[in-house]
Protein backbone atom coordinates (compact mmCIF):
# COMPACT_ATOMS: atom_id res chain seq x y z
CA UNK A 1 0.00 0.00 0.00
CA UNK A 2 3.04 2.27 0.13
CA UNK A 3 3.28 5.11 2.64
CA UNK A 4 -0.27 6.43 2.21
CA UNK A 5 -2.92 6.57 4.90
CA UNK A 6 -6.33 4.90 4.63
CA UNK A 7 -7.83 7.78 2.69
CA UNK A 8 -5.04 8.03 0.13
CA UNK A 9 -5.15 4.26 -0.46
CA UNK A 10 -8.89 4.60 -1.16
CA UNK A 11 -8.54 7.57 -3.52
CA UNK A 12 -5.21 6.95 -5.21
CA UNK A 13 -5.16 3.15 -5.34
CA UNK A 14 -8.52 1.42 -4.81
CA UNK A 15 -10.72 3.78 -6.83
CA UNK A 16 -7.98 4.71 -9.33
CA UNK A 17 -7.22 1.02 -9.92
CA UNK A 18 -10.85 0.29 -10.76
CA UNK A 19 -11.02 3.25 -13.13
CA UNK A 20 -7.92 1.99 -14.91
CA UNK A 21 -9.55 -1.39 -15.31
CA UNK A 22 -12.57 0.27 -16.91
CA UNK A 23 -10.19 1.97 -19.33
CA UNK A 24 -8.77 -1.41 -20.31
CA UNK A 25 -5.52 -0.84 -18.46
CA UNK A 26 -5.47 -3.28 -15.52
CA UNK A 27 -2.50 -2.60 -13.29
CA UNK A 28 -2.49 -5.98 -11.53
CA UNK A 29 -3.55 -9.40 -12.81
CA UNK A 30 -3.93 -12.83 -11.21
CA UNK A 31 -0.79 -14.95 -11.72
CA UNK A 32 -2.97 -18.07 -12.08
CA UNK A 33 -5.49 -16.98 -14.69
CA UNK A 34 -4.31 -13.56 -15.91
CA UNK A 35 -7.59 -11.83 -14.98
CA UNK A 36 -7.67 -8.29 -13.59
CA UNK A 37 -7.33 -7.89 -9.82
CA UNK A 38 -8.83 -5.18 -7.64
CA UNK A 39 -8.35 -4.07 -4.05
CA UNK A 40 -10.99 -5.65 -1.82
CA UNK A 41 -11.39 -5.19 1.91
CA UNK A 42 -11.82 -7.38 4.94
CA UNK A 43 -15.25 -6.92 6.61
CA UNK A 44 -13.95 -4.82 9.50
CA UNK A 45 -14.82 -1.30 10.64
CA UNK A 46 -11.32 -0.17 11.52
CA UNK A 47 -9.89 2.23 8.92
CA UNK A 48 -6.54 0.51 8.57
CA UNK A 49 -4.48 0.10 5.44
CA UNK A 50 -3.91 -3.59 6.14
CA UNK A 51 -7.62 -4.37 5.70
CA UNK A 52 -7.14 -4.36 1.90
CA UNK A 53 -6.13 -7.31 -0.23
CA UNK A 54 -6.10 -8.28 -3.91
CA UNK A 55 -9.14 -10.02 -5.33
CA UNK A 56 -10.47 -10.96 -8.76
CA UNK A 57 -12.51 -8.14 -10.24
CA UNK A 58 -15.05 -10.67 -11.54
CA UNK A 59 -15.25 -13.99 -9.72
CA UNK A 60 -15.69 -16.73 -12.31
CA UNK A 61 -14.92 -20.41 -12.56
CA UNK A 62 -12.18 -19.58 -15.08
CA UNK A 63 -9.68 -19.31 -12.24
CA UNK A 64 -8.89 -22.46 -10.25
CA UNK A 65 -10.48 -22.43 -6.82
CA UNK A 66 -12.87 -19.59 -7.55
CA UNK A 67 -16.49 -20.50 -8.25
CA UNK A 68 -18.56 -17.77 -6.61
CA UNK A 69 -21.07 -15.63 -8.42
CA UNK A 70 -19.89 -12.63 -10.39
CA UNK A 71 -20.52 -9.10 -9.15
CA UNK A 72 -23.07 -8.64 -11.91
CA UNK A 73 -25.01 -11.67 -10.65
CA UNK A 74 -24.79 -10.45 -7.07
CA UNK A 75 -26.00 -7.00 -8.15
CA UNK A 76 -28.94 -8.59 -9.95
CA UNK A 77 -29.87 -10.62 -6.89
CA UNK A 78 -29.55 -7.66 -4.52
CA UNK A 79 -31.20 -4.93 -6.53
CA UNK A 80 -32.98 -6.50 -9.46
CA UNK A 81 -36.34 -6.99 -7.73
CA UNK A 82 -36.10 -4.45 -4.93
CA UNK A 83 -38.39 -1.47 -4.75
CA UNK A 84 -37.20 2.06 -4.22
CA UNK A 85 -37.31 3.01 -0.54
CA UNK A 86 -39.21 5.95 0.92
CA UNK A 87 -36.00 7.55 2.10
CA UNK A 88 -34.55 7.46 -1.41
CA UNK A 89 -37.73 9.00 -2.82
CA UNK A 90 -37.61 11.75 -0.20
CA UNK A 91 -33.99 12.63 -1.07
CA UNK A 92 -34.89 12.87 -4.77
CA UNK A 93 -37.87 15.10 -3.98
CA UNK A 94 -35.78 17.47 -1.86
CA UNK A 95 -33.13 17.53 -4.56
CA UNK A 96 -35.60 18.26 -7.36
CA UNK A 97 -37.24 21.10 -5.45
CA UNK A 98 -33.87 22.57 -4.52
CA UNK A 99 -32.71 22.59 -8.14
CA UNK A 100 -35.93 24.13 -9.42
CA UNK A 101 -35.63 26.88 -6.81
CA UNK A 102 -32.27 27.97 -8.24
CA UNK A 103 -32.63 29.83 -11.57
CA UNK A 104 -29.09 28.84 -12.60
CA UNK A 105 -30.33 25.25 -13.08
CA UNK A 106 -32.47 24.08 -15.95
CA UNK A 107 -33.81 20.89 -17.52
CA UNK A 108 -34.35 19.18 -14.17
CA UNK A 109 -35.39 15.54 -14.75
CA UNK A 110 -35.89 12.67 -12.32
CA UNK A 111 -35.02 9.08 -13.30
CA UNK A 112 -34.49 9.95 -16.96
CA UNK A 113 -32.02 8.16 -19.20
CA UNK A 114 -28.72 9.80 -20.06
CA UNK A 115 -27.54 8.25 -23.32
CA UNK A 116 -23.88 7.68 -24.02
CA UNK A 117 -22.36 9.82 -26.77
CA UNK A 118 -21.74 6.62 -28.74
CA UNK A 119 -25.43 5.73 -28.51
CA UNK A 120 -24.80 2.23 -27.15
CA UNK A 121 -24.96 2.49 -23.37
CA UNK A 122 -26.92 4.70 -21.00
CA UNK A 123 -27.29 5.60 -17.34
CA UNK A 124 -30.31 6.71 -15.37
CA UNK A 125 -29.20 9.10 -12.64
CA UNK A 126 -31.56 9.83 -9.77
CA UNK A 127 -31.74 13.45 -10.90
CA UNK A 128 -30.11 15.30 -13.79
CA UNK A 129 -30.10 18.90 -14.95
CA UNK A 130 -28.07 21.58 -16.69
CA UNK A 131 -26.01 24.19 -14.89
CA UNK A 132 -24.14 26.94 -16.71
CA UNK A 133 -24.44 25.03 -19.98
CA UNK A 134 -23.10 21.83 -18.39
CA UNK A 135 -24.99 18.63 -17.65
CA UNK A 136 -24.96 17.45 -14.04
CA UNK A 137 -25.98 14.06 -12.65
CA UNK A 138 -26.89 13.44 -9.00
CA UNK A 139 -26.71 9.95 -7.52
CA UNK A 140 -27.96 9.06 -4.04
CA UNK A 141 -25.34 6.68 -2.66
CA UNK A 142 -26.31 3.22 -1.41
CA UNK A 143 -23.81 1.96 1.17
CA UNK A 144 -23.74 -1.48 -0.46
CA UNK A 145 -22.91 -0.34 -4.01
CA UNK A 146 -19.95 -2.14 -5.55
CA UNK A 147 -16.87 -0.10 -6.35
CA UNK A 148 -16.94 -1.13 -10.00
CA UNK A 149 -20.50 0.29 -10.26
CA UNK A 150 -19.33 3.56 -8.73
CA UNK A 151 -16.31 3.66 -11.05
CA UNK A 152 -18.42 2.89 -14.14
CA UNK A 153 -20.69 5.84 -13.35
CA UNK A 154 -17.70 8.10 -12.79
CA UNK A 155 -16.26 7.17 -16.17
CA UNK A 156 -19.62 7.37 -17.96
CA UNK A 157 -20.37 10.95 -16.94
CA UNK A 158 -16.78 12.06 -17.43
CA UNK A 159 -16.77 10.54 -20.93
CA UNK A 160 -20.00 12.35 -21.74
CA UNK A 161 -18.79 15.76 -20.50
CA UNK A 162 -21.06 15.64 -17.49
CA UNK A 163 -20.50 16.36 -13.84
CA UNK A 164 -21.39 13.88 -11.13
CA UNK A 165 -22.26 14.61 -7.52
CA UNK A 166 -22.87 11.78 -5.06
CA UNK A 167 -25.30 12.39 -2.22
CA UNK A 168 -25.06 10.53 1.08
CA UNK A 169 -27.84 9.41 3.39
CA UNK A 170 -26.02 10.92 6.33
CA UNK A 171 -22.63 12.51 6.93
CA UNK A 172 -21.40 10.63 9.98
CA UNK A 173 -17.97 9.80 8.61
CA UNK A 174 -17.19 7.43 11.47
CA UNK A 175 -20.12 5.25 10.40
CA UNK A 176 -19.39 5.19 6.66
CA UNK A 177 -19.44 1.81 4.98
CA UNK A 178 -16.65 0.92 2.57
CA UNK A 179 -18.60 2.05 -0.51
CA UNK A 180 -19.19 5.42 1.17
CA UNK A 181 -15.50 5.63 1.99
CA UNK A 182 -14.76 4.92 -1.68
CA UNK A 183 -16.68 8.03 -2.66
CA UNK A 184 -15.75 10.23 0.30
CA UNK A 185 -11.99 9.73 0.13
CA UNK A 186 -11.80 9.80 -3.65
CA UNK A 187 -13.87 13.02 -3.50
CA UNK A 188 -10.99 14.88 -1.82
CA UNK A 189 -12.48 13.83 1.55
CA UNK A 190 -15.76 15.72 0.99
CA UNK A 191 -19.31 14.37 1.30
CA UNK A 192 -22.71 15.97 0.56
CA UNK A 193 -26.39 15.44 1.24
CA UNK A 194 -29.70 17.28 0.91
CA UNK A 195 -32.12 17.62 3.81
CA UNK A 196 -35.28 19.47 4.72
CA UNK A 197 -33.05 22.23 6.12
CA UNK A 198 -31.00 22.58 2.94
CA UNK A 199 -34.22 22.65 0.90
CA UNK A 200 -35.53 25.50 3.07
CA UNK A 201 -32.28 27.41 2.50
CA UNK A 202 -32.42 26.77 -1.26
CA UNK A 203 -36.01 28.04 -1.43
CA UNK A 204 -35.23 31.12 0.68
CA UNK A 205 -32.00 32.05 -1.11
CA UNK A 206 -32.95 30.76 -4.59
CA UNK A 207 -29.53 29.18 -4.53
CA UNK A 208 -28.99 25.41 -4.34
CA UNK A 209 -27.72 24.58 -0.83
CA UNK A 210 -26.27 21.30 0.43
CA UNK A 211 -24.93 20.01 3.67
CA UNK A 212 -21.24 19.24 3.42
CA UNK A 213 -18.80 17.34 5.62
CA UNK A 214 -15.08 17.40 4.99
CA UNK A 215 -11.82 16.59 6.68
CA UNK A 216 -9.15 19.17 7.43
CA UNK A 217 -5.60 18.09 8.27
CA UNK A 218 -4.13 19.87 11.28
CA UNK A 219 -0.60 18.60 10.74
CA UNK A 220 1.40 16.04 8.82
CA UNK A 221 3.49 13.15 10.03
CA UNK A 222 2.77 10.64 12.79
CA UNK A 223 1.22 13.30 15.05
CA UNK A 224 -1.08 14.69 12.37
CA UNK A 225 -4.85 14.42 12.75
CA UNK A 226 -7.87 14.94 10.52
CA UNK A 227 -10.56 17.18 11.96
CA UNK A 228 -14.11 16.83 10.55
CA UNK A 229 -16.03 19.98 9.67
CA UNK A 230 -19.65 20.23 8.66
CA UNK A 231 -21.70 23.14 7.39
CA UNK A 232 -24.21 24.19 4.75
CA UNK A 233 -22.62 25.19 1.43
CA UNK A 234 -23.82 26.16 -2.03
CA UNK A 235 -23.43 24.18 -5.22
CA UNK A 236 -21.74 27.08 -6.98
CA UNK A 237 -19.00 26.97 -4.34
CA UNK A 238 -17.94 23.44 -5.34
CA UNK A 239 -14.92 22.51 -7.42
CA UNK A 240 -15.10 19.75 -10.02
CA UNK A 241 -11.81 18.30 -11.24
CA UNK A 242 -9.87 15.08 -11.77
CA UNK A 243 -7.29 14.01 -9.19
CA UNK A 244 -3.68 13.21 -10.03
CA UNK A 245 -4.59 9.53 -9.95
CA UNK A 246 -7.35 10.08 -12.53
CA UNK A 247 -10.45 10.06 -10.30
CA UNK A 248 -13.24 12.57 -11.13
CA UNK A 249 -14.28 14.39 -7.98
CA UNK A 250 -16.34 17.27 -6.53
CA UNK A 251 -15.43 19.08 -3.34
CA UNK A 252 -15.97 22.21 -1.27
CA UNK A 253 -12.81 22.06 0.83
CA UNK A 254 -9.58 21.26 -1.00
CA UNK A 255 -8.03 18.66 1.28
CA UNK A 256 -5.13 17.95 -1.07
CA UNK A 257 -4.23 21.65 -1.23
CA UNK A 258 -4.39 21.86 2.57
CA UNK A 259 -2.04 18.89 2.89
CA UNK A 260 0.30 20.45 0.33
CA UNK A 261 0.23 23.73 2.29
CA UNK A 262 1.10 21.87 5.49
CA UNK A 263 3.86 19.97 3.71
CA UNK A 264 5.20 23.20 2.25
CA UNK A 265 5.06 24.83 5.69
CA UNK A 266 6.91 21.82 7.07
CA UNK A 267 9.50 22.09 4.30
CA UNK A 268 9.81 25.82 5.00
CA UNK A 269 10.29 25.12 8.72
CA UNK A 270 12.89 22.49 7.96
CA UNK A 271 14.68 24.87 5.59
CA UNK A 272 14.55 27.59 8.25
CA UNK A 273 15.93 25.21 10.86
CA UNK A 274 18.70 24.19 8.47
CA UNK A 275 19.51 27.84 7.78
CA UNK A 276 19.52 28.61 11.49
CA UNK A 277 21.71 25.58 12.15
CA UNK A 278 24.03 26.64 9.33
CA UNK A 279 24.14 30.18 10.70
CA UNK A 280 24.90 28.90 14.19
CA UNK A 281 27.58 26.58 12.86
CA UNK A 282 28.94 29.36 10.68
CA UNK A 283 29.01 31.78 13.62
CA UNK A 284 30.65 29.19 15.84
CA UNK A 285 33.15 28.39 13.09
CA UNK A 286 33.87 32.10 12.61
CA UNK A 287 34.50 32.50 16.34
CA UNK A 288 36.77 29.47 16.27
CA UNK A 289 38.62 30.90 13.27
CA UNK A 290 39.17 34.17 15.11
CA UNK A 291 40.44 32.27 18.15
CA UNK A 292 42.85 30.25 16.01
CA UNK A 293 44.13 33.36 14.22
CA UNK A 294 44.65 35.19 17.49
CA UNK A 295 46.42 32.18 18.99
CA UNK A 296 48.86 31.78 16.07
CA UNK A 297 49.58 35.51 15.99
CA UNK A 298 50.25 35.47 19.74
CA UNK A 299 52.81 32.70 19.28
CA UNK A 300 54.77 34.76 16.73
CA UNK A 301 54.58 37.84 18.95
CA UNK A 302 55.88 35.78 21.89
CA UNK A 303 58.79 34.27 19.93
CA UNK A 304 61.60 34.24 20.87
CA UNK A 305 61.61 36.37 24.02
CA UNK A 306 58.66 34.79 25.83
CA UNK A 307 58.67 31.47 24.00
CA UNK A 308 59.13 29.33 27.10
CA UNK A 309 55.84 30.65 28.47
CA UNK A 310 53.91 30.01 25.25
CA UNK A 311 55.52 27.05 23.49
CA UNK A 312 53.05 24.61 25.10
CA UNK A 313 50.33 26.23 22.95
CA UNK A 314 51.95 25.31 19.64
CA UNK A 315 50.74 21.65 19.55
CA UNK A 316 47.16 22.85 20.01
CA UNK A 317 47.70 25.49 17.35
CA UNK A 318 48.91 22.78 14.94
CA UNK A 319 45.82 20.66 15.70
CA UNK A 320 43.51 23.63 15.18
CA UNK A 321 45.10 24.41 11.82
CA UNK A 322 45.02 20.73 10.85
CA UNK A 323 41.23 20.77 11.39
CA UNK A 324 41.13 23.58 8.84
CA UNK A 325 43.24 21.56 6.39
CA UNK A 326 46.69 23.04 7.05
CA UNK A 327 49.55 20.76 8.06
CA UNK A 328 52.49 22.46 9.80
CA UNK A 329 55.73 20.94 11.19
CA UNK A 330 56.05 19.79 14.76
CA UNK A 331 58.78 22.33 15.37
CA UNK A 332 57.57 25.91 15.36
CA UNK A 333 60.65 27.26 13.57
CA UNK A 334 61.05 24.40 11.09
CA UNK A 335 62.31 26.00 7.87
CA UNK A 336 60.38 23.46 5.78
CA UNK A 337 57.17 25.04 6.90
CA UNK A 338 55.68 28.51 6.69
CA UNK A 339 57.62 30.03 9.58
CA UNK A 340 59.64 32.61 7.59
CA UNK A 341 56.60 33.59 5.51
CA UNK A 342 54.37 34.05 8.56
CA UNK A 343 57.12 35.90 10.42
CA UNK A 344 57.30 38.46 7.60
CA UNK A 345 53.51 38.78 7.35
CA UNK A 346 52.92 39.13 11.10
CA UNK A 347 55.78 41.65 11.39
CA UNK A 348 54.05 43.81 8.79
CA UNK A 349 50.69 43.47 10.55
CA UNK A 350 51.91 44.10 14.10
CA UNK A 351 53.87 47.30 13.28
CA UNK A 352 57.12 45.87 14.62
CA UNK A 353 59.30 42.87 13.96
CA UNK A 354 58.03 39.62 15.53
CA UNK A 355 59.15 35.98 15.37
CA UNK A 356 62.85 36.80 15.39
CA UNK A 357 65.52 38.88 17.17
CA UNK A 358 66.04 41.44 14.39
CA UNK A 359 65.71 44.95 15.85
CA UNK A 360 63.84 46.62 12.95
CA UNK A 361 62.22 46.18 9.56
CA UNK A 362 65.37 46.96 7.58
CA UNK A 363 67.32 44.24 9.40
CA UNK A 364 64.50 41.74 8.76
CA UNK A 365 64.27 42.79 5.09
CA UNK A 366 68.01 42.33 4.61
CA UNK A 367 67.76 38.84 6.11
CA UNK A 368 64.92 37.90 3.78
CA UNK A 369 66.82 39.26 0.80
CA UNK A 370 69.90 37.26 1.72
CA UNK A 371 68.37 33.91 2.72
CA UNK A 372 64.60 33.80 1.95
CA UNK A 373 64.06 35.54 -1.36
CA UNK A 374 60.75 33.68 -1.91
CA UNK A 375 59.30 35.61 1.03
CA UNK A 376 60.09 39.08 -0.35
CA UNK A 377 56.86 39.26 -2.35
CA UNK A 378 54.70 38.61 0.72
CA UNK A 379 56.78 40.99 2.86
CA UNK A 380 56.60 43.78 0.25
CA UNK A 381 52.82 43.50 -0.32
CA UNK A 382 51.96 43.22 3.37
CA UNK A 383 54.20 46.16 4.36
CA UNK A 384 52.43 48.30 1.78
CA UNK A 385 49.02 46.99 2.85
CA UNK A 386 49.59 47.91 6.49
CA UNK A 387 51.31 51.19 5.52
CA UNK A 388 54.62 50.49 7.27
CA UNK A 389 56.85 52.64 5.03
CA UNK A 390 57.37 55.30 7.70
CA UNK A 391 58.14 52.69 10.37
CA UNK A 392 60.74 51.10 8.09
CA UNK A 393 62.37 54.39 7.16
CA UNK A 394 62.73 55.36 10.83
CA UNK A 395 65.41 52.71 11.42
CA UNK A 396 68.25 51.30 9.39
CA UNK A 397 70.16 52.21 6.23
CA UNK A 398 67.45 52.84 3.65
CA UNK A 399 69.95 53.79 0.94
CA UNK A 400 71.38 50.31 0.77
CA UNK A 401 67.94 48.73 1.10
CA UNK A 402 66.53 50.76 -1.80
CA UNK A 403 69.30 49.34 -3.96
CA UNK A 404 68.17 45.85 -3.03
CA UNK A 405 64.58 46.78 -3.81
CA UNK A 406 65.65 47.69 -7.34
CA UNK A 407 67.45 44.37 -7.57
CA UNK A 408 64.50 42.14 -6.60
CA UNK A 409 62.01 44.17 -8.62
CA UNK A 410 64.19 43.76 -11.66
CA UNK A 411 64.42 40.03 -10.88
CA UNK A 412 60.62 39.81 -10.70
CA UNK A 413 60.38 41.67 -14.01
CA UNK A 414 62.63 39.23 -15.84
CA UNK A 415 61.09 36.19 -14.11
CA UNK A 416 64.17 35.15 -12.15
CA UNK A 417 63.19 31.89 -10.37
CA UNK A 418 65.52 32.71 -7.47
CA UNK A 419 63.16 35.53 -6.47
CA UNK A 420 59.89 33.76 -7.32
CA UNK A 421 57.29 34.10 -4.54
CA UNK A 422 56.78 31.06 -2.32
CA UNK A 423 53.26 29.93 -3.26
CA UNK A 424 53.13 26.81 -1.10
CA UNK A 425 51.26 28.54 1.69
CA UNK A 426 48.89 30.87 -0.13
CA UNK A 427 45.83 29.08 1.31
CA UNK A 428 47.26 29.37 4.82
CA UNK A 429 47.92 33.08 4.32
CA UNK A 430 44.36 33.60 3.07
CA UNK A 431 43.05 31.89 6.19
CA UNK A 432 45.27 33.68 8.74
CA UNK A 433 45.03 37.08 7.00
CA UNK A 434 41.45 37.35 5.65
CA UNK A 435 41.90 41.12 5.11
CA UNK A 436 45.04 40.72 2.98
CA UNK A 437 44.91 42.43 -0.46
CA UNK A 438 43.92 40.26 -3.40
CA UNK A 439 47.13 41.04 -5.29
CA UNK A 440 49.00 38.99 -2.69
CA UNK A 441 47.61 35.87 -4.41
CA UNK A 442 48.34 37.01 -7.96
CA UNK A 443 51.60 36.71 -9.82
CA UNK A 444 53.85 39.72 -9.36
CA UNK A 445 53.81 41.93 -12.43
CA UNK A 446 55.92 44.55 -14.12
CA UNK A 447 54.21 47.36 -12.24
CA UNK A 448 55.10 46.00 -8.81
Amino acid sequence: MGDGDYGSVIADKRVALTLQQLDGEPRYVCPACGQAMTLASLPIRSRRVDRFYFKHRDRTSDCPGVSQLSKAAICAMKFGHSKEGAEHKQVKAWLEQSLRADPSFGGVDVEKRWNDAGGVTWRQPDVQCTWRAERVAFEAQLSTTFLHVIAERMRFYERNQGRLLWLFRDLKTADFQLAEDDIFYSNNRNGFRVTAETLARSLAERRFALECVWMEPDDIGPDGREVPHQQMVYFDELTFDVSQSGVPRAFYFDYDAAVEALEQAWRDRQALHRRQDDERRSAASALQDERIRASIEALFVAFPGNWDEHKHRWPQGRRDLAQRGFVLPEQFTDGRGAFQLLMAAYSAKCGHVVGCEFPNYVSLANRLFAAHKGVLWTFSVMMEHYDRAAAMQAHGDMVKWKGKVKTYRAAWKRGDPAYAPDRRFDALLKYLFPDAPSRLWTCHGLDE
